[in-house]
């Protein structure tokens, strides 16, 4: 039966399982840390992912470690025993979380140094350096074949924090440092020459296919040229096409109001003859100057109905004279018709035309002779002459009547008008008092318009690429562009040399990239650290830098040393709490000195037996530059962080196999990076640095604009998710610096998914998706 003061056996049992499972997590960080580390300064983003899940680990086994000493009261049933299980987590877990992250933020670093920082850069470019066989040191015992060995990863990861710990480091290295730095840089980047050409030929491959559609554009382009004299015959069919098609609707309107004519005619024309017949009439009627007004009367009324009949016809009110016939009277009949009246009143007519033409009269000889007819043809004409008539039918058609041909049809000035409209609606370009005859400037106009076509296609599609290329450029003066060259360089980044060939061989791209850009950071790094103080301090330009060499040179031991000693003491642990398992009661049959004892062995065990059974090359000789690095630590007031660095170069090469095995059958630390990245925004929010900073920093955090984000895949058309925030991603959509999940699909491509943290100085981002 389990003592009162013994917690139950299921919550024994319970209580040893998590302690067990805590251990493969724990080791996996251990592990994670001394490779990353190990293999010199980790990219940022690998060394927040590291952090954030080490803090977390370590808070869960806090938590676990306390959970130990909760007397047995709480756990007497299962909702007790998790409640207060929960809300020890609830408190520890979050304090060690964030705990661990404000006191290394404001002890560390935000109170750090400008010579700190400087120092701290100093030790993590020597660290790097070692890391690739870029320097070598006399006396130290560091076998460059076996790198990534566990006592050459553990040795490399501290020995940051031993450099950092000697005051005189720079001072001693002042006269190597271009030497150090130099081939250092050479080391990195000849050591991944492999990846930064593979890098380079993949951006051959995409320029080579930006080139394929070019090219293809520019054939497009010459091909609509070559057809300019096509196009033109094409035109001038359209041209001639709409001549005959004009003719023939003229031809077909005339036919039209010929025919509206001829029924006018035969419906007025009677009416016209008879008002003209019974008009006649009247006068013969009432010939007698007596019969005045009955003559009047009877023409007045004859009028009237003459006039409400031809209101009808269409043409308005149209004078009865029109309709008569007008015909020549010659001298001849003049003559004879005189002579003959003369015969006839005998003389008497001949003396009265005589006395007429005296007094300025015609002496009754006339020119002109009317009559009317009851002919339809005549009226048809009358009609068809009559302005009003001739006026409908020009604003029918735009045309007069009357014209006799197509070549005056096709010469005539509205038609000349409608072709210049129709042609102006193709987008031809051609003078106001352009002509048909001018088949010159016709041409000209053409092939104006075909190539601005041509322009317009080829500009529009140099926009939507991002691109400003004149058309049918060679292949060197392609890549050699500066549109192109822009675009070269923001793939490139760093790496950029101006007017860089993409198709140079392995050879070239040595010459005239890599070396330029070992020269060149070489010089960066030599600025930084080289009388370069001033800019380490809280607002320069070099005071980021030197608070993440600080992170990377200081982290590393402490955090090593903490997983080591809570790994250590877990695995001690384990024998006592698998005996309580057993006989839970045990303490109470034991003396009080005799438990502290026992207590006590796993802690000895753990600081004792590392140093005295695992010998470490970098500490068996008493001269060793790492025995002298541990005593520039001590001599600095650190005794104990001497004691933990040597503790830790002897005990972490045994269980840094083990993580790695751990990680490789479980996954967990790659599976948890999404997770450790959004906890990583938690510091973000809460006040996690000093309030005493630097008033300029704080200025700076304050006034962080959001900054335009752009993805730029291998893949066009890829879907491009932020899975993070609600916004779908669009090109150039501001976001506020800090870390987003991106996921970007393809059709044949392998899902990407990873964290990234946008900032003003990393906001374009280039993915590549790798095929499946």
């Amino acid at each position: 039966m389990t003592p009162p003061s013994c917690k139950p056996t299921l919550w024994r049992v319970f209580l040893f399982v998590l302690s067990v499972a805590y251990l493969i997590p724990e080791a996996i960080f251990n592990a994670q840390l001394v490779s990353l580390i190990g293999l010199g300064t980790p990219q940022d983003s690998q060394l927040e992912q590291l952090e954030v899940y080490g803090r977390a680990i370590s808070g869960i086994g806090a938590t676990l470690l306390l959970a130990d000493f909760l007397p047995a009261r709480y756990f007497r049933s299962a909702i007790s025993g998790f409640s207060i299980l929960f809300a020890l987590a609830c408190v520890v877990w979050p304090t060690v979380y964030f705990g661990q992250k404000i006191i290394v933020e404001r002890v560390l670093i935000a109170s750090s140094s400008a010579e700190q920082r400087e120092q701290a850069v100093l030790s993590a470019a020597f660290r790097d350096a070692l890391a690739l066989n870029a320097v070598s040191v006399t006396g130290l015992e560091y076998d460059t074949g076996l790198q990534n060995s566990s006592e050459n990863l553990t040795f490399l990861a501290l020995f940051g924090g031993l450099l950092y710990a000697d005051n005189k480091l720079a001072t001693n290295l002042e006269n190597y440092k271009h030497q150090i730095v130099r081939q250092f840089v050479q080391k990195q980047t000849y050591r991944d020459f492999d990846l930064h050409y593979q890098d380079f030929s993949s951006l051959y491959v995409q320029l080579s296919e930006s080139y394929e559609d070019y090219a293809k554009g520019s054939n497009t382009y010459n091909q609509k040229l070559a057809g300019i004299p096509q196009q033109e015959k094409e035109y001038w069919q359209s041209i001639e096409q709409k001549i005959n098609q004009g003719w023939s609707d003229y031809q077909q309107a005339t036919k039209t109001y010929v025919a509206r004519a001829e029924a006018r005619a035969q419906k007025y024309g009677p009416r016209i003859f008879e008002y003209h017949k019974q008009t006649n009439q009247c006068l013969e009627r009432y010939s007698k100057s007596s019969q005045r007004d009955r003559r009047t009367q009877c023409i007045e009324r004859l009028q009237a109905r003459y006039k409400s009949e031809i209101d009808k016809a269409g043409l308005g009110y149209v004078e009865p004279n029109y309709w008569l016939i007008e015909e020549d009277v010659s001298g001849l009949e003049n003559t004879a018709n005189t002579a003959i009246a003369g015969v006839i009143t005998g003389g008497l007519s001949t003396l009265l035309q005589a006395l007429s033409l005296a007094t300025g009269g015609d002496g009754g000889i006339k020119d002109k002779r009317y009559k009317y007819t009851d002919d339809p043809t005549h009226y048809q004409r009358r009609i068809l002459a009559h302005p009003n008539f001739q006026a409908q039918f020009q604003k029918d058609t735009g045309y007069p009547m009357g014209i006799p041909d197509l070549g005056a049809f096709r010469n005539h000035d509205e038609t000349q008008q409608r072709i210049r409209n129709t042609l102006k609606t193709k987008g031809l370009a051609l003078p106001a008092d352009w002509r048909v005859e001018q088949r010159l400037v016709f041409s000209q106009a053409v092939a104006n318009k075909v190539k601005t076509d041509a322009d317009a296609g080829w500009n529009d599609a140099m926009q939507r690429k991002g691109l400003s290329l004149p058309v049918n450029l060679q292949w060197q003066d392609f890549q050699l562009h500066p549109s192109v060259q822009s675009i070269i360089a923001q793939k490139m980044g760093d790496m950029y040399v101006d007017n860089v060939h993409a198709d140079w061989s392995q050879a070239n791209f040595k010459q005239y990239v890599l070396d330029p850009n070992i020269e060149k950071r070489t010089l960066r790094y030599i600025d930084m650290i080289s009388d370069a103080r001033v800019h380490f301090e809280n607002g320069g330009k070099y005071a980021e830098a030197g608070k993440q060499a600080l992170r990377s040179v200081l982290i590393p031991p402490i955090s090593m040393f903490l997983s080591l000693f809570l790994i250590c003491l877990t695995i001690l642990k384990l024998p006592i709490k698998a005996f309580e398992l057993f006989k839970p009661d045990w303490q109470e049959h034991t003396p009080k000195w005799s438990r502290w004892v026992i207590k006590s062995i796993p802690i000895l065990l753990i600081c004792f037996l590392p140093s005295l059974l695992v010998q470490s090359t970098f500490t068996a000789r008493a001269d060793s530059p790492v025995n002298h690095f541990l005593e520039k630590v001590e001599e600095n007031g650190h005794p104990v962080f001497s004691t933990v660095l040597g503790w830790t170069l002897h005990a972490q090469p045994i269980l840094h196999p083990l993580g790695l095995s751990f990680e490789a059958h479980t996954g967990i630390y790659k599976k948890v990076e999404p997770l450790t990245h959004k906890l990583a925004g938690l510091d973000e929010i809460l006040p996690i640095t000093p309030s005493t900073s630097n008033a300029t920093e704080l200025s700076a955090r304050a006034t962080q604009k959001p900054v335009p984000l752009t993805v730029i895949s291998n893949v066009e058309g890829a879907a491009i998710r932020i899975m993070n925030i609600k916004p779908k991603y669009q090109e150039g959509m501001l976001l506020a610096p800090g870390n987003y999940e991106f996921e970007i699909r393809a059709a044949g491509y392998q899902t990407y998914r990873r964290w990234h943290r946008i900032s003003e100085d990393n906001h374009n981002l280039e993915i590549p998706l790798d095929a499946l």
